[in-house]
C-alpha cells in the first residue's frame, strides 16, 4: 500500500510544497520519499508539515 502527502520541504534556503510518498510516520515527524529528475530523495520533515492525501493528483 503507498502512502501519498504533501508536505513543504527545505532544499537550501527555498521552501518547496510537494507531493511525496510516505515511508514513515511517527508522532513526531514524517519521513518522505521524493522523484526529482529520476532520482529518489528520502528525508524526515516535522509532522504538522506533511498532509496525508489519498492520491497524488489530489492537490493539483
Amino acid at each position: 500500500m503507498t502512502i501519498w502527502g504533501h508536505a513543504w520541504l527545505q532544499f537550501g534556503d527555498t521552501n518547496v510544497r510537494c507531493v511525496v510518498q510516505v515511508k514513515r510516520w511517527t508522532a513526531d515527524a514524517v519521513g518522505v520519499q521524493v522523484t526529482i529528475d529520476g532520482d529518489k530523495l528520502r528525508c524526515w520533515t516535522w509532522q504538522g508539515a506533511c498532509q496525508r492525501i489519498s492520491d497524488p493528483t489530489d492537490v493539483w
